[in-house]
């Protein structure tokens, strides 16, 4: 009798996953220039994004980041100024990191003001950024095919495996390092220790950014096809939003577990949240 409760528990499971589809909850104020990458901040309960406000790689000083809230509305559209190209952003212990072109810079959270600054002497295009629990900030060069690692304010190349192409998105595990590819389309795991690379996903086209469910899953996005899927613990994938008929990127997402909510900055001038349910 457990065994048939437990099997019927599993399959209700496995259904009720499987239903699940983000719905839209918001849109906000077209007031964003080239909004790429989104993160929340869980103490402040607010929602970075990263506006590039040019061309790309332009050393222009135009880029800026933006403050939103949980529901949407610009809390300071202009909150921290003075940067290049900003892309990735990862945030440890009240401090915001930002990759911008071929330098990390720490943004004091407290004070809206650029700290300090690594410069990653060769980078070309730094792109998008993770920091694990230790405090280690992992960030990938999309066209050098590297991937850097900053410990103890150390800069170190960490891995420039020929399996490397296009290296986009980027979230730390306790133990793993997974890796977008977005010139093959494909996920692998990087071990930290050893840092071997382990496919775990493939046949996401323009793969961009990746954060997880909350859960055992993942969300990762088809930046230019305007996709989002979503992977189970096995790397299986589900296509859950296509928004390319109406000609929308899906840039560098993020989730917020407990509002469910799913933030897609969409390289143009708003932010979109998408339900989970």
């Amino acid at each position: 009798m457990n065994r048939i409760v437990l099997t019927a528990v599993i399959m209700l499971n496995a259904i009720v996953s499987f239903s699940q589809n983000l719905s839209l909850k918001w849109e906000t104020d077209t007031l964003f220039l080239k909004p790429e990458s989104a993160l929340y901040n869980p103490v402040d309960k607010v929602i970075y994004i990263s506006n590039i406000n040019g061309d790309y790689l332009a050393r222009d000083g135009n880029g800026f980041i933006s403050k939103i809230d949980p529901d949407g509305k610009i809390e300071d559209l202009k909150w921290c100024t003075g940067l290049d190209n900003p892309q990735g952003l990862g945030f440890f212990r009240g401090n915001l990191y930002v990759a911008d072109i071929d330098r990390v810079v720490r943004i004091n959270v407290k004070e809206s003001r650029i700290e300090k600054e690594f410069k990653i002497e060769g980078a070309q295009f730094l792109n998008d950024i993770t920091i694990d629990k230790n405090g280690d900030i992992y960030v990938s060069d999309c066209r050098k095919n590297k991937i850097y690692r900053i410990s103890d304010e150390v800069v170190k190349l960490w891995s420039d495996d020929p399996g490397l192409s296009t290296p986009n998105g980027l979230l730390c595990t306790d133990k793993n390092l997974f890796i977008l590819n977005m010139g093959r389309g494909d996920v692998f795991i990087g071990d930290k220790a050893g840092k071997q690379l382990t496919l775990f996903c493939e046949g996401i086209k323009n793969c961009d950014g990746i954060v997880s469910d909350g859960k055992d899953g993942y969300f990762i996005s088809g930046a230019w096809q305007g996709q989002i899927f979503h992977l189970n613990a096995k790397g299986e994938k589900r296509l859950v939003l296509d928004l390319g008929e109406k000609k929308i990127i899906t840039a560098d997402i993020e989730f917020i577990p407990e509002h469910k909510l799913l933030i897609i900055p969409t390289l143009d001038k708003t932010v979109l949240a998408y339900k989970w349910e």
